[in-house]
């Protein structure tokens, strides 16, 4: 790429797109290398994966119309100057545009091709300069997933908890995303009841500012906001993983952490894994959930989430038992990043109490522990290479035997006696 060769990305019409591109080709001077986008979605989706010059936009897109479509970008753009280039006439409409940071606000065919040009290089320099004596620049949250092996292995409780360590130990601001369609259980444990969820941050991507946000969110008691899952307020529909993805990049930089409750591996986990920092994947011993365990690690793996990425949690370990712990990190090909022990008499008298927060403190403990190492200490177990998925099947068949095999051992004893 030559070094004159400036990055445009024009957000329009696919017809519009076209001329406005020929427009540029055809003129002297700087070159462009050239991107588009039809509509919203599509744009945010461009500026995540590429850095760009400058933006040439339309207001009226499929998804989103007026100046909403601009503010949207501008906060998703990290500064790159904006010019608006709109069938819409509205003198009202320009000036209040360029009042919140557009480089300019240009009528289609208005501008002839040099003039269009010049505007966009002219925005190019502007940007610079002001990139040159701004502010510097947000550093953005670490997001940490939960996520669940299988249903009820504890996920959600744990993710719960670990986030309202997390805000107490590091003193800073903590999101916490519930991404259940179904469940409620987050906004249970924190006392919410608020009427809106991550659904209305996925739709309203347009509006999505401070003042939006914050009727939205939930400010829990216990450290933490809460944005609820779609469950916690009705039946809905699938939640668009795109939509997530920027519902998250907005939050990045409003926060100093966040964690996300992924629920079960499916797709809207996969789509947002670029956005992961690191995942806790949450077990136990049972044989569904190792071999489901099996499969995820298998998947993450085969998509290049690397090894150091994805944490290890054993839930509810209860005393000796056939299924140890150094048997199922064997099985696994990895090692535990925390094993947790079963403090389900602990839950269920802090669920009658109401008071769940404070009436847990073992498996506070082990989340304190747990948020200590996340923050600052290395990981110092030994690394286990992953094993391929036949050997570990395999791993897991001798492991389903052993614990058949003891239990009938057990049985002979017992009846010996």
């Amino acid at each position: 790429m030559p070094e004159t060769e400036l990055k445009l990305l024009i957000v329009d019409n696919a017809d519009d797109a076209r001329t406005v591109r020929e427009m540029i080709e055809s003129t002297a001077g700087p070159r462009f290398h050239i991107e588009t986008a039809e509509t919203l979605v599509s744009a945010l989706n461009v500026l995540a994966r590429h850095s760009f010059d400058v933006v040439l936009m339309e207001l009226v897109l499929t998804d989103s119309q007026g100046l909403a479509t601009f503010e949207t970008i501008q906060r998703h753009s990290h500064g790159v100057p904006i010019v608006i280039h709109t069938g819409m006439a509205n003198e009202i409409q320009a000036l209040t545009a360029v009042e919140r940071g557009a480089q300019d606000y240009l009528m289609k065919g208005k501008p002839g091709c040099q003039a269009l040009v010049r505007v966009l290089q002219y925005s190019v320099a502007r940007g610079h300069r002001v990139a040159e004596f701004g502010k510097p620049e947000n550093v953005e949250a670490k997001a940490i997933g939960f996520l669940a092996a299988k249903g009820g292995v504890g996920a959600t409780t744990l993710a719960s908890h670990f986030s309202v360590e997390l805000a107490r130990q590091s003193g800073a601001k903590v999101l916490l995303i519930d991404l259940d369609l179904s469940a409620r259980s987050a906004s249970f444990l924190f006392k919410t009841d608020s009427r809106y969820s991550v659904m209305d941050a996925a739709t309203n991507l347009h509006r999505l500012d401070g003042d939006f946000w914050g009727r939205i969110v939930a400010h829990t008691p216990y450290g933490p906001d809460l944005l609820q899952g779609p469950g916690a307020v009705g039946p809905a529909d699938p939640l668009s993983g795109e939509r997530v993805r920027h519902v998250l990049r907005f939050a990045r930089a409003l926060y100093s952490f966040i964690v996300v409750d992924l629920g079960r591996a499916g797709p809207l986990l996969f789509r947002l894994l670029e956005e992961i920092g690191e995942i806790y994947l949450v077990t136990t011993g049972g044989m569904l959930e190792m071999y489901e365990t099996s499969r995820i690690l298998q998947r993450l793996a085969s998509l290049g989430f690397t090894q150091n990425k994805v944490r290890l949690l054993l839930n509810r370990v209860s005393g000796p038992s056939f299924v140890t712990k150094s048997a199922i990190e064997k099985a696994l090909g990895r090692p535990a990043c925390w094993t947790l022990p079963d403090t389900s008499s602990e839950l269920d008298s802090a669920y009658t109490s109401g008071n769940f927060f404070s009436q847990t403190p073992a498996l506070r403990r082990q989340c304190e522990l747990l948020v200590t190492r996340s923050l600052g200490a290395e990981e110092n177990a030994p690394v286990i290479q992953p094993p391929l998925w036949s050997s570990a099947m395999e791993s897991l068949q001798r492991l389903f035997s052993s614990v058949v095999g003891g239990s009938r051992e057990s049985v002979k004893s017992a009846s010996g006696r």
